[in-house]
């Protein structure tokens, strides 16, 4: 049987929490708004949270190796990160207001400069514990001493103060994710017939229940759902259509691992952007080190009022994004195959514009050059997705999208290597025009995910934080 169409049930739930001597912003009634840019710094933020000492900073970079060690999909991850971010956020807004709170705000916590750091520091430590719970305790108790060994100007009772206010902050953000539905482990039924995705042999499906996570700004995961592949009715007319042919033929020769017609800057920007391995800090990981990077130089003395909004508007957007993203790639009827299929298996495809070659390989390959393609459907490219919502939100908080930057990667095929952009929207597009040069994904996978990640950006840049 052709690709035929799967039916989809959608779950809306609401979740609510209360906890004691906090109160509560809910995120889903927040008006829109302009974002606010950077905040402006006063004579009280303490020179202990700026540049090099913000410890906004030196938790996200710590974060890195947390999703170095975890690896997998970037559902989990960004979940995560937005758990840490945003409780950094409520207890940085405690201690000065810069926005509207996410969650919490602790009304006693206001003008304690001398608790800041600490309480960053217990929020992000306790978040990640409850996060992460196999993530080895030591390497964390590691970190955090670390941090609570930079200088401070706290004294003993306000740093004390910090951790009662970064724990007690942290433990809300917990408590309110607890049932998000991010520990669904229903099973994926693939769909056996030519068109269709089906996991690897022996490998899971990647994050089947995702689309379904509770969001942490928008709406709901399948708010942005792009449409039908192509403008195409049915998918039996999409896969014998010219234009499948074309999609097809074009990875076929760019993204094939002994391909003559890529250059070597398409091979290397196809690496560079990878990070698909375990053991790298990911796709996502990618976006939070460009933040970084993005931040020390247009804010170089910049304070942790100020990393605090970018890094908890940036993590909501990414997290958001890979909900959005798997809701496409699991939640519709159109699980197209990956490009690998697609040519191995052109065959038992009635288009007659399409030749099988059943010995094709895509250039994605692991640390030990074996070539692979990430173990879920292919629309919408998660990249790519991944990108413009990072492009969209930093675009949001600098009020500009002509950020130039250089940066580098963690992919094993990418060593040492760093690219510089004009641009935010430079760098999503060249991360989304990877996935063909690296042979995994088709053009519309990374078109409509592109679109995708842009309108998550908006949205989430309109209801919080503002």
């Amino acid at each position: 049987m052709p690709f035929m169409l799967r039916s989809v049930h959608q779950r809306k739930t609401t979740f609510r929490v209360a906890v004691a001597g906090l109160a509560f912003a809910g995120v889903a009634t927040l008006a829109p708004a302009a974002p606010a840019a950077a905040t402006s710094v006063t004579n009280t933020i303490p020179e202990t949270s700026r540049g090099s000492k913000d410890h906004v900073l030196y938790w996200n970079n710590a974060l890195l190796d947390v999703f170095r060690h975890t690896g997998g999909t970037p559902g989990p991850l960004t979940r995560g990160g937005a758990i840490m971010d945003l409780a950094i956020y409520d207890v940085v807004n405690s201690i000065r207001t810069i926005g509207k709170p996410y969650l919490v705000k602790d009304a006693s916590a206001a003008g304690a400069y001398g608790a800041l750091n600490t309480a960053i520091d217990h929020a992000a430590y306790s978040a990640l514990r409850g996060a992460f719970p196999n993530y080895p305790v030591a390497d964390l108790d590691a970190k955090l001493a670390a941090a609570l060994a930079l200088p401070d100007v706290g004294n003993a009772a306000q740093r004390e103060q910090g951790k009662r206010l970064g724990v007690k902050i942290a433990k809300a953000h917990l408590v309110n994710r607890a049932n998000d539905g991010s520990a669904d482990t229903t099973p994926y039924v693939a769909t056996n017939a030519p068109g269709h995705w089906a996991p690897a042999p022996g490998k899971p499906a990647g994050g089947p229940n995702w689309g379904k996570v509770k969001p942490f700004a928008i709406s709901s995961g399948s708010k942005f759902r792009p449409g039908n592949i192509g403008g195409f009715a049915t998918p039996q007319a999409l896969l014998q259509s010219p234009e499948y042919a074309a999609q097809v033929n074009e990875i076929k020769s760019i993204g094939a691992k002994n391909s003559t017609t890529r250059t070597a800057d398409q091979t290397q920007l196809a690496h560079y952007w990878a990070n698909d391995v375990d053991g790298t800090y990911k796709p996502v990981g990618q976006q939070f080190d460009h933040t970084a990077v993005i931040f020390k130089k247009y804010r170089p003395n910049g304070s942790s009022f100020e990393s605090a909004k970018l890094f908890g508007l940036t993590s909501a957007a990414l997290a958001d994004a890979a909900i959005a993203i798997w809701d496409s790639k699991y939640e519709t009827s159109w699980d197209v195959w990956r490009p690998v299929d697609a040519i191995r298996r052109a065959g038992e495809v009635p288009n007659p514009n399409l030749v099988a070659d059943p010995n094709w390989e895509p250039q994605e390959q692991d640390a030990n050059g074996v070539s692979f393609t990430p173990n879920f459907p292919t629309y919408v490219s998660g990249h790519s997705g991944v990108g413009a919502a990072w492009a969209g939100i930093v675009k949001h908080y600098f009020g500009t999208d002509n950020l130039s930057f250089t940066a580098g990667t963690d992919d094993p095929h990418a060593q040492g290597v760093t690219r510089s952009f004009t641009s935010l929207s430079q760098a999503a597009k060249e991360k989304a025009d990877s996935r063909k040069y690296i042979g995994v994904h088709f053009e519309w996978d990374n078109a409509a995910a592109l679109t995708l990640g842009y309108k998550v950006s908006n949205e989430v840049a309109g209801k919080i934080l503002n």
